[in-house]
């Protein structure tokens, strides 16, 4: 049995402790309705009351206290308390921030990783960890989007214990750091003085996954003390969290879906002119064999006429997978106050976070549907169809060849001369985040006070391995059937796939891809805030903030991935092994449950692999080696107001913001073979208000307006290009001249406390998108590039006069953003006996958007679709149980259907996306004495799977995939 240590649940009266900066939220606190003093504006700082306070434990009271905080605030919060975190089953905090309305999240691996706020994605929602913007970077599968090298927030990174509070700005002040169109998230670690006596917490539970039926276990501790001294008041507070999770994730992959006709087309029928592919011994085809072993289609076959057409679509590479992941995350923090005198606080945090993951994905692929006729791998011209049913998938609307034609998906399909694949990845990688902040606060006069923050933050991102290793078996049979499911298609090989003698491992049946590479992001901040009660109702803010920030990412890869050792079948045999069962929650029998696959770490150590030694050396790869040196400087005036206007109370503020940025970008020109560097600069003037209007004492009306922007991705402002002068001149690369995001945003809100623990709201927004960035050719002047005059030296071309096609991220016109947001708290304490322990929490955001996508050089060539990772629909809903004993709830997440790349990345189709999706989880605990509660909770309970989809018209399965639920139990006391 797990055990944790943890404080009874008992009220307890306490003196409130100051806020600090950093915008933390001292645990179990309760806030007034209004803050005349000016201060619930303060991104340093949320509203508190500085008399005594009444410390109450549990879900209901952690409830009760965020939607104080929330009422008191000026501009438009949600906040999750500590109990919140660590009574729901969440995993990490973008589990928990789900639970806060207009809060989606994407998962990878089966938990959350990124967060999207009112349908803009994490990369227009700024993150400040302890008040200091933050970058946290972790690793995903391909299919969900790799490394992270954007501006995006990667919340698996952190365990949700070390954490106090979270706050979702979704209102913009003067005062709070520019840089977010969606939302600024604050996430807050605890701090002695938020406990008035020294505290004891150490737990353990034991986690099981329903897929993997793998144990391990999860802890956390912290240990905080205050002292009075003979130099005023001091407190330290360590805290700590370790887990472990190992688990499998089953999957359909199709690779992407292709038209037939791409890479070459399908092997054409013996007679058929022009023949594919052509005629070459060397290849083994010939006037009747389109490969070795693999005769044409015969004279009058109508097959291939029926399948090889452009609106005939057949998976790149199809296959089934089984990913076997092993993670570890260990985060420390150390915090430490001194209150010299009555006025004055002082402090420091430090901030570690350790992610290690190990994966191995497994696959057995169809790979010639994915390749052309080129040695050593032959392709899909060699490829036969034998038997074939197409399935209608109605008309295409993706602009070019199949534009208003009847489009089809093989439904059934036998094909001869495939070449199949076990293809094994193997990834490693290790992201580290620290920081170290100091704060300050201080009291100058009754009216006058200052508060200053500075702080380093650095993550580091090593994957030192990311190994494809393929070997296979040439021209072989493969069968593929859609007709049961279109999600689950029957596949099988035309040879025992679990026969390590019936593969090949050797030049031209197998390729070995190395490309690990190294990211690292810090940034240095300084900021200093004064505040002036000028009068009883008017409090008076300006201040300074300076942030640089530096980015690389330095990448390798080998020289030749087909450069591989000949192994004998006897060799090969001792260097592979037999997957784990596969298929557990698909339908029986779509696949084989094993098949032969390298055991990659074996033969990595073997032939030097492990190293990168001998024939596995690397060389940089500088096309994907960047750099980026981006200094921020920021200043603002803001005015805090408390009035009547009208016998209503009006409370709010009104403030200017100026921001100052510099970049400096540094990548890699291909066809100069050298790095350039270039640089950019812009200003923006960014005005805001917010208004309160406590129309009763629980009802109350907000309204706000606010300019603002989001810098341009990172990936975007890579000056390297390819720069090419004979022919038609062009330049393929990024664009270090763009400009942010910039919008104007609107926002109402009517919320009525009806009761304790209950809350009725609507709030409308409105965002008014004045430009967007999107990659698109267009034709420019080499000047209008920005890239440095020495690429095209001695070539003859007017920098000034010549027009060159430029393919880059270019800053293109924006569209409107406009939703709804509904939030329904109730505590049911009116219903008879048990049921008035009983509660629930709903909410519902609607949001919609049109942005004019350009998808080629001409401005007539556009789609109007929705942003990038907006669902239109979200909700969440929880009912919990409360009383002295027994603690439980279950919890709803749903988001709809979303575009993860627009155009799809395979020809003729308009886009790739994310299925509309539902998880449930659950919390219950019971508490056996004032100080020892038996915990347990579960994720994603029902084990749903998740699925992404290619074409709109068509909705082709991408990935289908699952990773089982998961579930902890455990107990808990605290001293």
């Amino acid at each position: 049995m797990a055990v944790i240590l943890s404080q009874p649940a008992a009220a307890q009266a306490s003196t409130q402790p100051t806020p600090q900066p950093g915008g933390s939220v001292p645990a179990n606190t309760e806030t007034p309705a209004s803050d005349p003093s000016g201060q619930a504006g303060n991104p340093q700082a949320l509203p508190s009351e500085t008399g005594p306070d009444i410390v109450v434990t549990g879900f209901r009271a952690s409830l009760n206290s965020a939607l104080e905080t929330k009422r008191g605030t000026l501009s438009s919060i949600d906040v999750i308390k500590a109990e919140d975190i660590a009574d729901f089953p969440d995993n990490n905090l973008a589990e928990s921030l789900q639970r806060v309305p207009g809060v989606s999240i994407n998962r990878a691996g089966g938990e959350g990783r990124a967060i999207t706020v009112r349908g803009l994605s994490g990369s227009f929602t700024r993150v400040r960890v302890n008040g200091m913007e933050a970058q946290a970077i972790s690793g995903a599968t391909t299919s969900d989007r790799g490394i992270n090298t954007g501006r995006g927030f990667d919340f698996n990174v952190f365990a949700s214990e070390l954490f106090n509070n979270l706050v979702v700005r979704k209102t913009a002040d003067a005062e709070t750091l520019e840089g977010s169109l969606g939302a600024t998230v604050d996430l807050n670690v605890a701090r002695p003085f938020d406990y008035k006596k020294a505290t004891l917490v150490v737990s353990a539970q034991a986690g099981y996954n329903g897929l993997a039926k793998k144990v391990d276990p999860k802890f956390t501790g912290v240990v905080s003390d205050t002292w009075d001294t003979g130099i005023g008041r001091i407190g330290v507070l360590v805290s700590g969290a370790y887990s472990k999770r190992r688990y499998y994730e089953d999957q359909f992959g199709s690779g992407g879906w292709n038209p037939a006709t791409t890479d070459g087309g399908l092997c054409s029928p013996v007679g058929v002119t022009p023949v594919s592919p052509a005629l070459d011994a060397t290849q083994g085809t010939t006037a009747t064999a389109c490969a070795t072993g693999v005769a044409r289609p015969a004279v009058g076959d109508t097959l291939y006429g029926q399948v090889n057409r452009s609106t005939v679509f057949l998976p790149r590479l199809p296959r089934y997978g089984q990913f076997n992941h092993n993670q570890q995350r260990l985060g420390l923090t150390l915090s430490a106050q001194w209150e010299p005198s009555e006025g004055i606080e002082i402090g420091g945090d430090v901030l570690y976070s350790d992610f290690k993951v190990k994966r191995e994905e497994n696959w057995l692929e169809g790979f010639s549907f994915a390749r052309a006729i080129a040695a050593p791998n032959f392709g899909k011209p060699q490829t036969a169809v034998r038997e074939a049913i197409l399935r209608n998938a109605g008309t295409s609307g993706t602009q070019g060849a199949n534009l208003g034609q009847t489009v089809y998906d093989i439904d059934y399909g036998v094909f001869d001369g495939v070449d199949v694949r076990s293809d094994t990845q193997y990834d490693r990688f290790r992201s580290r985040f620290k920081q170290y902040t100091l704060h300050g606060n201080f009291k100058i006069t009754d009216t006058l006070k200052a508060s200053v923050l500075g702080g380093i933050a650095s993550t580091t991102f090593d994957q030192t391995d990311q190994t494809t290793f393929l070997f296979g078996r040439n021209n072989t049979r493969q069968t593929i059937d859609f007709r049961q499911d279109r999600n689950q298609p029957t596949i099988s090989y035309g040879f025992d796939v679990t026969d390590p003698s019936q593969y090949t491992l050797a030049p031209g049946s197998a390729e070995i891809r190395a490309t690990p590479s190294y990211v690292k992001n810090k940034n240095k901040m300084v900021e200093g805030n004064l505040s002036w009660k000028a009068a009883d109702v008017v409090t008076l803010k300006v201040g300074a903030h300076y942030d640089r920030f530096n980015f690389s990412n330095i990448a390798y890869q080998r020289a030749n991935n087909f450069l591989v050792p000949t192994l004998t079948s006897q060799q090969l045999a001792g260097l592979t092994h037999l997957t784990d069962d596969f298929g557990k929650g698909f339908n029986e029998g779509v696949f084989p449950a094993n098949w032969t696959a390298i055991n990659y770490e074996q033969f990595a150590k073997q032939y030097g692999l492990d190293n990168y030694s001998g024939i596995f050396a690397l060389i940089q790869n500088n096309s994907a080696t960047r750099f980026v040196k981006e200094d921020v400087f920021s200043a603002y005036g803001q005015a805090d107001f408390n009035l009547e206007t009208l016998g209503v109370p009006i409370r709010g503020n009104a403030g200017l913001r100026y921001a100052k940025t510099k970049l400096t970008s540094t990548g890699f020109a291909s066809s100069a073979a050298q790095y350039v560097t270039a640089r950019n600069d812009y200003d923006d003037w960014l005005p805001s208000i917010n208004l309160v209007g406590d129309l009763t004492n629980n009802l109350l009306v907000r309204a706000a307006y606010a300019k603002v922007i989001t810098r341009p991705e990172l990936t975007f402002l890579n000056p390297g290009a390819a720069v090419t002068i004979s022919g038609t001149p062009s330049v393929n690369g990024g664009n270090p001249l763009l400009k942010p995001i910039r919008a104007d945003t609107y926002d109402a809100s009517l919320e009525w406390y009806l009761a304790k623990n209950s809350l009725l709201s609507v709030a409308v927004f409105y965002k008014d998108i004045k430009s967007y960035i999107q990659n698109q050719a267009s034709q420019q002047t080499f000047n209008q590039t920005g890239l440095p005059l020495s690429l095209i030296a001695n070539s003859g071309l007017d920098p000034n006069v010549t027009l060159f096609t430029v393919n880059q991220a270019r800053n293109t016109p924006g569209g409107p953003l406009k939703g709804v947001e509904f939030n329904f708290q109730q505590a049911f304490t009116f219903l008879p006996g048990p049921f008035a322990n009983t509660g629930a929490l709903f909410n519902y955001t609607y949001v919609d958007s049109k942005i004019t996508y350009y998808l080629a050089a001409s401005n007539a060539n556009t789609t109007e679709r929705d942003l990038l990772g907006l669902s239109k629909n979200a909700f969440n809903a929880t009912l919990y149980y409360e009383d002295k004993k027994l603690s439980t709830r279950i919890s709803g997440a749903y988001r709809g259907p979303y575009i993860i790349a627009l155009p799809a990345n395979n020809p003729l189709q308009d886009l790739e996306g994310v299925d509309k999706s539902l998880v449930f989880d659950l919390s219950a605990s019971y508490q056996l004495t004032d100080g020892l509660k038996i915990t347990f909770e579960g994720l994603n309970i029902f084990d749903r799977f998740s699925r992404q989809f290619i074409d709109s018209d068509r909705d082709s399965t991408f990935v289908y995939a699952h990773t089982g639920a998961q579930f902890f139990v455990g107990a808990q006391v605290r001293f």
